[in-house]
């Protein structure tokens, strides 16, 4: 590709990226939060095709272009989706630690896969190197295939109804137990006397 085409080809990725995001809500209300994202994990493998099979042509180019519009409209749409639900499902007071935990987990891998995709790329050629990254686009798909996930229907629902406060949460303040009255004190109203009748005495 000629440096014009490729910054063509990676605009129109980006573009699919934004349009996965903003279909993701209307399509998991339609279809289910669970099927929508295992349709989008199982197409994600099927937009390396072109990319394996391509050849210095114009057709090809435009081939790539619109598998990676796809691509990444599959990956954002499953993406936000699934990022959506973590942050139901998780209680406000672990809101930060599993933002977190996922950040740490995702951005650590990404200099090892580099690495390695590297090496293969230089020991066993770029076009093997690519289909076996191809394969490994399938874990995801089989992960939420095996989880219960796969047959989410809806959105679960708010955090605050669905995850109440735990005993011992730091963030909420324990009730105060109100002070029993003594047995010996006298009844409200009963020793005491009107402050504006006998000039401001008090029993």
């Amino acid at each position: 590709m000629s440096p014009t085409a490729f910054g063509v080809v990676l605009g129109l990725g980006a573009l699919g990226a934004a349009a996965g995001a903003l279909a993701a809500p209307a399509l998991a209300r339609r279809y289910g939060p669970g099927p929508m994202m295992l349709v989008a994990l199982a197409l994600t493998p099927l937009t390396q095709i072109p990319l394996l099979l391509a050849s210095p042509a114009l057709t090809w180019q435009i081939a790539i272009s619109a598998a990676l519009f796809l691509q990444l409209a599959c990956a954002a749409a499953a993406g936000t989706t699934q990022r959506s639900i973590r942050q139901v499902v998780t209680t406000d007071d672990m809101q930060a630690r599993m933002q977190a935990a996922s950040t740490w987990l995702t951005s650590s891998a990404r200099p090892v896969a580099a690495l390695v995709a590297g090496g293969l790329g230089t020991r066993i050629g770029v076009r093997p190197t690519l289909i076996v990254g191809t394969c490994l686009l399938l874990v995801p798909l089989v992960v939420l295939y095996r989880s219960p996930l796969r047959g989410l229907r809806q959105m679960p629902g708010d955090r605050d109804q669905a995850a109440p406060s735990r005993p011992g949460d730091p963030l909420v303040q324990p009730s105060l137990p109100s002070p029993s009255p003594s047995p010996h004190a006298a009844p409200a109203g009963e020793g005491q006397r009107n402050p504006a009748a006998d000039g401001g005495g008090t029993a």
